[in-house]
């Protein structure tokens, strides 16, 4: 639950004792946490003086300027220079599966207050200084769990036609394939040999030609999109999303395979259709939570409005998966 802010009304508070009074609180803020202050004239000088002496360390907004009272509210932040150094010594003790639910209250304090866009920039000077992005992948879970947790979807408002919006609603038929896979997978797995479920195994191979089908998805992303906010200086994030892609391939191709050929006995059919289903189950979902919520909201953020139109052309040129909605 979103923490109240402390207010401090300095109308009827002798001039001298106001900036005494407004740094006092200030420094018993914890980082997240905000001051509102209540003023009687526009506080430009104490703005100043928070620029001097807490530069990059607050958020300053107003909710009313004038012109008989100021309302402004001061968040305390950490600075980019010591959120790296947190973050770093995160990715540190993440050397098992079992250091992200450990850690996670802990990423918690560290993640929360940082926005897409200073999260994928912070990765990439991380990786710059030596991390690799195994590690950064490790700090993607744990930041994936914070946002789960903390958050629902980001709402972007975007409209149809909008090369975001398309991917993501392109996102939501994959998911709905993953949960008829799963499904489907479900009643295999309790057949006694190829003849007892002749409608699953069409539905089967019918998920898995589409999940290999979205790598028009990933071409668009890669050759497009990712391109875009590599010209803005954005690199780590994109080669991470490419290598999660680079795993997920095989996978869906292999499953194709299988559920196509089914040229091995049952028993085996059942165990490697399971494998590979649990695999896409587990991580097509994390991945694309990710992209929706990390990875899209951030080009958004970074590339001008005016790049859309043409980063449209190119992704049409490309072409669209069988599934997308409206192709």
């Amino acid at each position: 639950m979103k923490e109240a802010a402390k207010t401090l009304d300095l109308r009827n508070m002798p001039p001298f004792e106001r900036h005494s009074r407004i740094f006092e609180m200030w420094n018993i803020l914890k980082e997240g946490e905000t001051l509102k202050i209540i003023n009687d004239h526009e506080p430009k000088p104490l703005y100043y003086q928070f620029e001097a002496e807490h530069k990059g360390q607050f958020e300053w907004n107003y909710e009313k300027q004038g012109p008989e009272y100021w309302i402004f509210t001061i968040k305390k932040i950490l600075d980019k220079v010591d959120r790296k150094q947190e973050i770093k010594s995160l990715i540190k003790q993440l050397k098992t599966d079992d250091d992200i639910s450990r850690l996670k209250e802990k990423a918690k304090d560290i993640l929360k207050n940082i926005s897409p866009t200073d999260l994928g920039l912070i990765e990439q000077e991380i990786i710059e200084e030596g991390a690799t992005r195994k590690e950064m992948r490790k700090l993607c879970d744990v930041h994936l769990e914070v946002m789960k947790e903390s958050m629902g979807k980001q709402e972007m408002n975007l409209k149809p036609g909008h090369p975001i919006h398309t991917l993501m609603e392109e996102h939501k038929m994959i998911l709905d394939f993953i949960d008829k896979l799963k499904r489907t997978v479900k009643k295999i797995e309790t057949a006694k040999g190829f003849d007892d479920v002749p409608k699953e195994l069409e539905m089967l191979e019918h998920i898995a030609e589409h999940l290999v089908e979205a790598d028009k998805h990933y071409q668009r992303e890669e050759d497009v999109i990712f391109p875009e906010l590599e010209k803005v200086g954005i690199t780590e994030p994109p080669e991470i999303m490419r290598e999660e892609h680079d795993c997920l391939k095989p996978k869906k191709s292999k499953l194709l395979e299988i559920a196509s050929k089914r040229n091995i006995p049952y028993n085996q059919f059942v165990k490697k259709v399971k494998e590979l289903a649990e695999y896409l189950a587990k991580e097509l979902p994390n991945h694309i939570y990710k992209e929706d919520n990390i990875l899209y909201p951030m080009a958004i953020q970074v590339i001008p409005k005016g790049e859309w139109a043409g980063i449209k052309k190119k992704c049409d040129k490309i072409g669209y998966c069988c599934f997308t909605p409206g192709y």
